[in-house]
């Protein structure tokens, strides 16, 4: 049995929630805008993720996060209409939500005492890919492609991507993945090591609830300690790249390239 949580609320917010036992969902919901981050649906998403954190002790509490995108995609990136706006306010406008909001975003994903799943129906591009590396465990359709696509733009890995693939698919291929934006596909991200299973699309609703039921199944405090010793590896040196792409992203997205080249979409 499913329950959906404040149903309306989360929609205006950008995304989704329903709870399936020990499992909370969270669904991006901007099909429209093929489920591109806006400043607000990344703010409300650190918050509910945040929020897992403090219920924890509660009764009944989350035992594992998954993150979906409505259909067609999974999440084609940030909402270029949504960062030109900030971005008319100057760098320092731009970093301060850059660091507050998306950063903050990929912080308490990785920081989360539970572990979070990616379930990746379609193109995961830009900050999209990002989100998904910030999350512990990935499940993709075939179909799917995945593109760190922020360069074509004229900007670079905001939410940490490059950090993030570099430790998930090793320093060659992801400086391919970055350097030059290209989308690889499902079978090429698994096996890369960007994914953890591919499944055909009729099969990804069963193949992640088993991999969820599967970790709720096991004893919490010791998923906590696993997940905090393989964030251990990652955190140092993530938090020094966050804070010089925080003024980096400042920098671009005030520029003439990255007007140029998001003209057409704005």
């Amino acid at each position: 049995m499913s329950e959906a949580v404040d149903v309306a609320d989360t929609a205006q917010r950008g995304f989704l929630e329903e709870r399936r036992g020990a499992v909370l969902r969270l669904t991006l919901d901007r099909p429209q805008r093929r489920n591109a981050l806006t400043v607000d649906l990344v703010a409300g998403l650190a918050d509910r993720i945040a929020a897992v954190r403090d219920e924890r002790d509660g009764h009944d509490p989350v035992r594992v996060v998954v993150l979906a995108g409505a259909s067609p995609v999974f999440c084609a990136g940030g909402d270029l209409t949504d960062l030109s706006e900030v971005a008319s306010h100057g760098p320092a406008a731009v970093t301060d939500v850059v660091y507050r909001h998306f950063q903050r975003l990929v912080a308490e994903l990785l920081g989360s005492p539970v572990p979070v799943i990616a379930e990746i129906d379609g193109a995961a591009l830009g900050a999209g890919l990002d989100l998904a590396m910030a999350c512990d465990l990935r499940v993709a359709t075939t179909r799917s492609t995945f593109a760190s696509s922020w360069i074509g733009v004229g900007l670079v890995p905001g939410m940490g991507g490059a950090h993030l693939l570099t430790h998930a698919i090793g320093v060659t291929r992801a400086r391919e993945m970055v350097l030059l934006g290209e989308a690889i596909s499902a079978q090429t991200a698994l096996e890369w090591g960007l994914l953890n299973r591919v499944a055909a699309p009729e099969d990804l609703p069963a193949a992640v609830d088993a991999l969820a039921q599967r970790l709720a199944s096991l004893p919490a405090t010791a998923l906590d300690r696993s997940k905090a010793s393989l964030s251990r590896v990652v955190t140092p040196g993530l938090h020094t790249e966050l804070a010089t792409l925080g003024s980096v992203q400042g920098a671009l997205l005030t520029s003439s390239d990255f007007q140029e080249r998001t003209a057409r979409f704005r």
